[in-house]
């Protein structure tokens, strides 16, 4: 969808919709993002303003709640045109840290994937070449309010034991760099997003639920393709 759809007031309150979202896993209502960002509008312009959106595909309303969440199509929209450039700096010195004194390219990857986990919050895996598969922080996925229901614990159960077979097909796609897969767009499942960054014969990815912070998540993937660019 164009850039063009959403107006600047439209576009800035789906991005503080959106970042609300994924920061409190809650449909956000009116009244609390007027209250909370003292907007200069009234809480029916806008529920106005989150109609407009709906009818884009943006949001839709979960239950019978007066609050909105994003839609698959809505963080497609975000990522592609609304995320924020977030100081990684430290999260990035603490890769360098962690593997200044390691050797082996595979050990190396390995503890950036650890790192990246620990920052992020998120599971994290690695596809060598071989396709051998390395993956870590899986309890940082299991933990996420939308794996409550048995039936997506099963499903990720399934992902985990198939998980070389997933990453392989990821080798299969000729784009380098940084890559972010949204919900059915994602191998792992329309549960779940990655952000994938594949280089040369290797692909390191995040992979969280589709109320992932993708802001952070993206700038420090991208900046870890600096690093694996200079470094291993």
């Amino acid at each position: 969808m164009s850039s063009a759809v959403l107006n600047k007031r439209t576009n800035d309150l789906f991005e503080l919709i959106v970042r609300e979202y994924i920061k409190q896993a809650e449909p956000v209502g009116s009244e609390y993002l007027r209250q909370k960002y003292q907007l200069d509008l009234s809480p029916a312009t806008i529920r106005n303003e989150m109609a407009v959106l709906e009818t884009a595909g943006f949001l839709c309303q979960p239950h019978t709640s007066a609050g909105r969440a994003p839609t698959e199509a809505g963080y497609r929209y975000y990522v592609e045109h609304c995320l924020i450039e977030c100081d990684v700096r430290v999260a990035l010195e603490n890769v360098l840290r962690s593997i200044k004194h390691l050797e082996a390219e595979e050990a190396r990857l390995k503890e950036v994937a650890r790192e990246l986990a620990r920052d992020l919050q998120e599971s994290v895996f690695v596809g060598f070449a071989p396709r051998d598969t390395y993956y870590t922080g899986l309890s940082h996925l299991f933990g996420q309010p939308e794996f409550e229901r048995v039936d997506l614990v099963r499903h990720l159960s399934g992902m985990v034991d198939n998980l070389d077979q997933i990453v392989g097909q990821l080798f299969e796609d000729n784009q380098e760099g940084v890559q972010v897969y949204i919900g059915s767009e994602n191998p792992f499942g329309q549960a779940c997003s990655s952000v994938v960054l594949k280089i040369d014969a290797q692909v390191l990815g995040v992979l969280g639920p589709v109320r992932m912070d993708y802001d952070r998540a993206v700038a420090i993937m991208k900046g870890i393709e600096g690093i694996m660019n200079r470094e291993l």
